[in-house]
């Protein structure tokens, strides 16, 4: 292969990577406002003990999830 296939493949990986990231935080956040629309006025008839449950998990994954990702593909700097 030659190193612009190299740099064309490493390119299109950040931005996969990218895109998962923006992706978790999107999901973290749709799960917030579910949980929170659940603890407030118990929609979509679940008690508010999921409501709780749903606003736990979309926290963590609003945001740690990105952060850990993050940190997990990070190049490393080339000399």
């Amino acid at each position: 292969m030659t190193p612009h296939d190299d740099n064309a493949r490493d390119d299109t990986q950040a931005q996969y990577r990218f895109l998962v990231i923006n992706l978790c935080r999107i999901g973290g956040a749709i799960m917030l406002v579910i949980g929170l629309a659940v603890i407030a006025r118990q929609a979509f008839g679940l008690p508010i003990a999921a409501g709780y449950v749903l606003f736990l998990i979309g926290m963590f994954s609003f945001l740690l999830v990105p952060v850990f990702l993050a940190k997990k593909w990070k190049s490393k700097p080339q000399p």
